[in-house]
This record gives C-alpha cells, structure tokens and sequence, in this order.
C-alpha cells in the first residue's frame, strides 16, 4: 500500500514540476528582478541583530 501512495505521489509531483516548467518557459512569465545592494544590507543587518540578541540571552 505505501508503495501506491509513494507512486501517486511521484506521479503527482512530475505532473506538477511539468506545469510549473511549462509556466516559467511561457512568453508571458515575469521574472524576478535581482536583489540590490540594499537586499544584501538588509539581509546582513537582519543577521547581525539575530546573532547580537542570541549573545544577550546567552549571556
């Protein structure tokens, strides 16, 4: 039975990587514009805050 459900599933997973390919491929797909410099800061700053409020409850 966990052989079916795992062979419905691998079915259901190919027919839903087919469609989101299809998707991408298609004319009419926007693509995501890059990250900026400003993402970069952003996501370093993020971090740091993290790192910094872990320190203060370790200490």
């Amino acid at each position: 039975m966990s052989t079916e459900n795992s062979k419905d599933f691998m079915e259901l997973l190919q027919e839903e990587l087919d469609s989101r390919i299809n998707e991408i491929e298609s004319p009419g797909y926007e693509h995501v514009p890059s990250l900026t410099k400003g993402d970069y800061v952003g996501m370093i700053s993020a971090a740091i805050v993290c790192v910094v409020i872990i320190v203060i409850g370790i200490v």
